[in-house]
């Protein structure tokens, strides 16, 4: 359990990575910020890097959600199901989005910050987008209600760090200056995915563990 959480880390890292160096393919044509170019091979490899670790997330969702099972199966079902979602789409979203940039730069357009240029992509990202938001909501809210509780035998604080108040937590401080707006505001969902595995390690090893036992009727006959 821990070994998936740890690969569901190393992508979030992987991922967060990936999320900047893109971001910085997409503000260094913001003449305002005065950004060096970037190299040619910057954009491909941050979309490499989101493409091929967000998916990975699953392995994270799927063990907490083994966690969460020995108290409610049915969370743990929600938690996996959303989260697995939330990870497929939160790839295709980080490729789009690098198609979105290429297209930006090839055009030579000017850009304003991600958030405004993300307003006039088009339908498809914001649906994508808001997709992906309701999945990590869902996953969230199960992961609140029952990791919140001591049947989960998981210390109350990490559930308070799930992912979707991770992700608050990582893009409200970016709000104050510029370069928070442009870099880390955007790229918080990540960011906040990896505050959440890894405090789900830290949980896990602080956890009490659970045991299923089975209550045998008495013998009668003895």
């Amino acid at each position: 359990m821990v070994t998936q959480l740890r690969f569901a880390l190393v992508a979030a890292v992987a991922a967060s990575a990936g999320d900047l160096l893109m971001l910085y393919v997409a503000n260094a044509q913001r003449p305002e910020l005065g950004l060096p170019p970037p190299a040619p091979f910057v954009l491909i490899l941050g979309a490499l890097l989101g493409v091929a670790a967000i998916p990975l997330y699953a392995l994270g969702y799927r063990a907490v959600a083994r966690r969460l099972a020995e108290s409610s199966p049915r969370a743990a079902r929600l938690v996996w199901t959303a989260g697995a979602g939330a990870a497929a789409t939160g790839a295709v979203i980080h490729g789009l989005t690098a198609l979105l940039i290429h297209a930006e730069v090839q055009a030579g357009a000017p850009t304003g910050s991600p958030l405004e240029a993300v307003a006039t992509w088009g339908a498809l990202p914001l649906v994508a987008w808001c997709v992906a938001g309701v999945l990590v909501l869902v996953a969230s809210a199960a992961i609140l209600r029952v990791g919140g509780s001591r049947a989960s035998g998981l210390p109350r604080w990490w559930a308070w760090l799930n992912p979707a108040v991770a992700t608050l937590a990582v893009a409200v401080p970016g709000l104050a200056s510029e370069l928070g707006r442009s870099f880390l505001v955007p790229a918080a969902p990540n960011l906040g995915h990896a505050v959440f595995f890894g405090c789900s390690i830290v949980a896990c090893r602080a956890g009490v563990p659970l045991q299923v036992t089975s209550r045998r009727r008495p013998d009668s006959t003895s």
